[in-house]
């Protein structure tokens, strides 16, 4: 019978339920998860499990629940935090003001200023809309200085709790730069293409160009058609500017392929960019593009508001991404706690979240260490039943709980999960969060079982051997156990059916 066929009988049952059916379905789910231990995982590395149903926070099941490496289930945290203190509504903010209107012949007397809110969603055809809506609001000439006000959040641009060196020599995405003021999820793309012919120079050029702030050395040649690709994108940096330097050769008649890389200050970069609209769009300036805050009596021009809350967090969850995570968790830091956002501030916010879920923020008592918004740093730590709890609370909240849920990739459809529980009896039926690290492999989510119950589980992985491919497969197995649990005898007579229901 199709598991559909299936979740319509048991909808009808679970109008009322009996204690003792319950507790027989929770001892049927628990022995099954049981047997999942004599995986060879849970000799070989730290494992942490913890499996409750979603409804009542009642246990299910549990093997080890120490403190442990989160890896990006941490978003989790984050996205439950912030939709509790800042609402799903709740909108990040870019705004150009002036020491004044503009006045009737275009001028705007004294400054502009370009004051960051943390958008991580602001990228360049949004900024270029930002631009000309000041020049539709009458300005085409700035007769003092452009001053960029990135004082919402602090200096340190890098996540907080991971300073690995080839990291931060390399510049890979997954650790972009944070910021009050950034733009294009502070990467440049770079766009590489053949030339005409064999022996010619490659092609290079970036997407958007930020003058001065990030250059190209292009080294790379064309090589014959049908040759290998080789091309190595190496990051040069000095202060807030960054050069990329482009080697290797790419076969002539092949496709142009764009790369990306992080830049190096992200204020800079937006500066850059930012310039680079006004001349596009003919607005002038008479002073300079410097760095600096707008006094509190500054004039709002015009403001760019962001996709609610609830919309930025199914980037964050479903495609796992630290530079929105990091950019929500200062957010919430500078919303509730006032001042700029801080790593510190953001983690006070957390810490308060779990303390009324009865989660002690002392690391000596809960083994609680937050960090940062996404979960990159090994400095993290969390029980399981940490992240159960969590999924708990959001299950229950009928004010922002189905936005949180939204937030989840889908096993089989999207997100980190697209590839996974793709059989057509499983879908729609897990939603989870995974997360990655060198030696650490975690997922953690929703479950609605065979028995008809939502279960919410965690497990986490720590001090894996080898890669994770063991690791996803003890996940795996917990999950689809979870899934074919056989349902409910319907004759069992602690199972009772609701007065009235067909």
């Amino acid at each position: 019978m199709k598991y559909a066929h299936i979740r319509a009988l048991l909808l009808l049952a679970s109008l009322a339920v009996a204690p003792l059916g319950g507790a027989a379905l929770a001892g049927d789910a628990s022995s099954a998860l049981a047997g999942l231990t004599g995986d060879k995982l849970y000799q070989r590395a730290d494992v942490g499990v913890h499996v409750v149903d979603a409804g009542t926070g009642a246990p299910v099941f549990t093997h080890g629940d120490d403190p442990m490496v989160p890896a990006s289930t941490a978003k989790l945290i984050t996205a439950a935090a912030a939709l509790k203190t800042l609402g799903p509504d709740w909108r990040f903010s870019t705004t150009l003001a002036g020491d004044r209107g503009p006045g009737g012949d275009g001028v705007l007397a004294g400054n502009l200023y370009v004051i960051g809110g943390g958008d991580p969603s602001l990228v360049v055809e949004k900024l270029w809309k930002l631009v000309y809506d000041l020049k539709l609001a009458g300005v085409t000439r700035v007769s003092g200085d452009v001053i960029f006000d990135d004082s919402y959040m602090d200096a340190e641009h890098t996540i907080h709790g991971w300073d690995k060196a080839h990291d931060v020599k390399r510049g890979p995405t997954y650790f972009a730069p944070v910021g009050a003021l950034s733009l294009n999820f502070n990467a440049a793309a770079i766009v590489v293409g053949p030339g005409e012919a064999p022996g010619e120079p490659a092609r290079a050029a970036l997407e958007t160009p930020a003058q001065k702030v990030v250059t190209l050395e292009n080294k790379a040649t064309t090589g014959r058609a049908g040759s290998r690709a080789s091309l190595v994108l190496d990051r040069k940096v000095s202060g807030d500017r960054v050069t990329f330097v482009i080697s290797g050769s790419i076969p002539t008649g092949s496709e142009a392929g764009t790369y990306y890389k992080t830049v190096s200050d992200p204020t800079s970069y937006f500066t850059a960019v930012f310039a680079e609209m006004m001349k596009l769009h003919g607005i002038t300036v008479g002073g300079h593009y410097l760095e600096g805050e707008a006094p509190e009596d500054a004039k709002t021009l015009i403001q760019l508001k962001s996709p609610p809350l609830a919309t930025i967090l199914l980037e964050m969850n479903k495609s796992s991404s630290n530079f929105y995570a990091e950019q929500v968790f200062k957010a919430m830091g500078a919303e509730v706690r006032g001042g700029q956002g801080t790593a510190a501030s953001g983690a006070s916010v957390v810490d308060d979240y779990l303390e009324g879920l009865g989660i002690p923020a002392d690391a000596h008592i809960s083994g609680l260490n937050v960090v940062n918004g996404s979960g990159l740093s090994t400095d993290w730590q969390v029980r399981p039943s940490h992240l159960t709890a969590v999924l708990v609370d959001m299950a229950r909240d009928q004010e922002v709980g189905a936005e949180f849920v939204a937030s989840l990739a889908i096993g089989g459809r999207d997100g980190t999960l697209r590839k996974r529980y793709k059989d057509e009896d499983y879908d729609l039926r897990v939603r989870g969060k995974t997360g990655s690290l060198a030696g650490v492999s975690c997922l953690s989510g929703y479950v609605d079982g065979g028995d008809g119950r939502r279960y919410a589980f965690a497990l986490l992985a720590n001090a894996l051997p080898g890669s994770s491919a063991e690791a996803k497969a003890a996940q795996d197995r917990l999950v689809e156990t979870l899934l074919t649990l056989p349902p409910p005898d319907m004759g069992d007579p602690s199972i009772r059916v609701a007065e009235g229901t067909p």
